[in-house]
């Protein structure tokens, strides 16, 4: 019965998805995908809400339904739809399949992996999602692990992923810049030509690091340092464990109000992110990340101060001539020297786009 539910529902709205480059389309436009995992009821509806448009690992065995219809409506979202973690080629899943979540840490190899139809012949994304270790700050998950490993499993995917979680995870020994530097490596290197994506830390999870919180702006600066450094959607990792067990859906409300301002914004500047990207010059190059975008004859400019501290900084942007770039959102402009250089303040945490042109 559910299966047969689903069927019916994902055949009424499935996208056709593929990849384009280094972007995920949606019958053949370019899209920003926003994950989270799968939720039920009152928490699937909130994550609808926020901008969530995908959800992984489906079935997801925690939720319950009263009525034959609530498979269908409450699981489902309208807009929402999601990648199984069952392995056969027809899936009711209507994104497509979520491969076996972090393999090197299970031990597998990338011949292990499932093997699946391409989007050209399905409609439908296969994602990969592996740890932090394959990021050259990281050690190797295991004692001569061969790292070439990720470029192989980023080779069985069409949409590739990974967390880090430098606050809730790392306790604060790794600084938030890593966010930025992982996603490039991941984009450059490991999954060359392949839109990619990162989880982002919304709570305090497993609870490793009582003395620091995840607050509304870190979420918000870490995802924009994922999209500087390349990512083609994020994910928004919403689980956490409560004295009465663990719960998918650990979000309150002033962090559920931010990833809505966060997603509304991905998702209104997708056609932007999801353009040709180019390197941006940053002084310090220790708090601030930036890339650029080409896009409809405009420049745009991704900056992020990953710290808690106020800084100015000095960016750089190549190809840029003297020019009033506007500051999105903030009706405020800023100006360009003839070498295409920017000098402009930023608050703890803060995100900035221009547009010049």
């Amino acid at each position: 019965m559910k299966s047969t539910l689903l069927s019916i529902a994902a055949a009424v709205a499935a996208p056709v998805l593929g990849v384009s480059g280094a972007h995920v389309t949606a019958d053949g436009a370019p899209v920003f995908p926003v994950l989270a995992y799968y939720q039920c009821g009152d928490t699937a509806r909130a994550a609808a809400s926020a901008g969530v448009d995908f959800f992984v690992q489906q079935p997801y065995i925690g939720c319950t339904w009263q009525q034959p219809n609530d498979f269908a409506t409450e699981a489902l979202p309208s807009g929402v739809h999601s990648f199984a973690d069952t392995y056969e080629p027809e899936t009711d899943a209507d994104a497509g399949w979520y491969l076996p979540d972090e393999p090197d840490a299970l031990a597998l190899t990338p011949d292990e992996l499932p093997q699946l139809p391409p989007p050209s012949a399905t409609g439908k994304l296969r994602l990969v999602d592996f740890s932090q270790h394959f990021f050259s700050g990281q050690a190797l998950i295991r004692p001569g692990y061969d790292r070439n490993e990720y470029a192989q499993f980023a080779a069985r995917g069409d949409f590739v992923g990974f967390d880090l979680y430098p606050v809730v995870k790392f306790c604060g020994r790794i600084p938030l810049l890593d966010v930025f530097r992982a996603q490039h490596e991941l984009a450059t290197i490991y999954a060359a030509g392949k839109p990619t994506f990162q989880w982002i830390e919304t709570g305090p999870m497993t609870g490793e690091c009582p003395t620091l919180q995840v607050t509304p702006a870190i979420a918000s600066a870490e995802a924009w340092l994922a999209v500087a450094g390349g990512a083609a959607g994020i994910g928004w990792f919403t689980i956490g464990w409560t004295p009465a067990g663990w719960t998918r859906w650990q979000v309150d409300g002033p962090m559920l109000a931010q990833i809505a301002t966060t997603d509304a914004r991905l998702h209104s500047l997708a056609a932007v992110l999801t353009a040709p990207q180019g390197p941006v010059d940053v002084a310090p190059a220790d708090a601030v990340a930036a890339s650029s975008r080409t896009y409809d004859g405009a420049a745009y400019v991704i900056a992020v101060n990953s710290t808690d501290r106020p800084t100015t900084a000095t960016l750089r942007i190549p190809g840029l001539r003297a020019s009033t770039l506007q500051v999105l959102d903030e009706g405020r402009t800023v100006r360009s020297t003839k070498k295409g250089v920017v000098h402009d303040t930023f608050a703890a945490y803060a995100v900035h786009l221009y547009r010049a042109g």
